[in-house]
C-alpha cells in the first residue's frame, strides 16, 4: 500500500511538474497582435514577443518586400533568451497598408514615400517605451532596407547601445547611407554581409569598414540577402545574440 501512494505520489509531482513547464513555455512564447498609429497617420501593425523577465526590447525591421513574419523564428528565439521582440511591417508592406491618405502599397512608393518609413521606426520606438524600455534600453535590428532605417535611427537616437545590419546597401530607395552618417558609434554596430549578396549590399558593407572601421563586421562565404542568412547559418542567431549580450549591459 505504502509503494502504491509512494508511487501516485511520484506520479502527480510528476504531472505537476509538466503542466507548470509546459504553462511556462507558452507563457515564453506568447506573441501578442498589435497596431499603433505613425505621426503621419499610418497605422502599423506588428507582432509584439513580450518577456516577462526581459531588461531590454528590439525593433526587428524586415526588409523589401518581406514582412514582419520573416523574423519570426529569430523573435522566438531571443525571446527564449530573456528579451522583449517587436517585428513590424513597414508601410505598404503585409497589414499596413491602411492611412489618413488612403490605401498604401509599397510598390508605388516613390523614393520620399519611401524615406517616410524612419516614421515607422519611431512609432515603435514610442511603443517599447510605453511597455517600460526607455531608448537606452531598445536595440534594432534590420536586414536590407531595414537595415538602413535602422542605422539611420541610431543616428538620430544615440542611446541606442546596439544594432545589427543584415545586408546594409549603401543606396536603398533613396535611403543613402552617407546622409545619416555619425562618428562614433562604431562600437555598436554589427554588420553581417556575404560574398555573393546584392552589389548594393557590397558596396554598403564597404562603406561602413570606411566610415565605422571599429564597428564589428561579419563576411559570409555565401547566404544571399538579408535574413535569408538565418537559414543559411542557424548559427549567427547565436552570434547576434552575443553581441547584444555584449553591448547591452549596464
Amino acid at each position: 500500500m505504502k509503494k502504491f501512494l509512494f508511487i501516485l505520489i511520484l506520479i502527480l509531482s510528476f504531472s505537476l511538474f509538466l503542466v507548470f513547464f509546459y504553462k511556462s513555455r507558452l507563457k515564453m512564447i506568447e506573441i501578442k497582435k498589435i497596431n499603433f498609429i505613425t505621426s503621419d497617420g499610418v497605422k502599423i501593425f506588428a507582432n509584439y514577443y513580450p518577456n516577462k523577465e526581459a531588461k531590454f526590447a528590439g525593433i526587428l525591421i524586415h526588409m523589401r518586400p518581406k514582412t514582419k513574419e520573416s523574423f519570426d523564428d529569430f523573435a522566438k528565439f531571443l525571446q527564449k533568451k530573456g528579451f522583449s521582440l517587436l517585428a513590424l511591417d513597414l508601410r505598404g508592406h503585409g497589414e499596413s497598408i491602411e492611412s489618413t491618405g488612403g490605401i498604401l502599397d509599397y510598390t508605388k512608393f516613390t523614393e520620399d514615400e519611401e524615406k517616410e518609413s524612419i516614421k515607422d521606426i519611431e512609432a515603435a520606438s514610442n511603443f517599447l517605451e510605453k511597455e517600460g524600455f526607455s531608448k537606452e534600453r531598445q536595440f534594432l535590428i534590420g536586414a536590407s532596407i531595414g537595415a538602413n532605417l535602422a542605422y539611420q535611427f541610431l543616428t538620430e537616437n544615440e542611446s541606442i547601445k546596439a544594432v545589427v545590419l543584415l545586408s546594409p546597401g549603401y543606396n536603398y530607395r533613396g535611403l543613402i547611407l552617407d546622409n545619416f552618417y555619425k562618428k562614433d558609434l562604431d562600437s555598436r554596430i554589427l554588420v553581417i554581409s556575404s560574398k555573393d549578396d546584392q552589389e548594393m549590399a557590397l558596396k554598403g558593407f564597404e562603406w561602413f569598414k570606411e566610415k565605422h572601421p571599429s564597428a564589428n563586421f561579419i563576411m559570409l562565404e555565401k547566404g544571399g540577402h538579408g535574413t535569408n542568412y538565418f537559414d543559411i547559418y542557424p548559427q549567427i542567431k547565436e552570434t547576434i545574440y552575443n553581441f547584444l549580450l555584449e553591448k547591452l549591459s549596464f
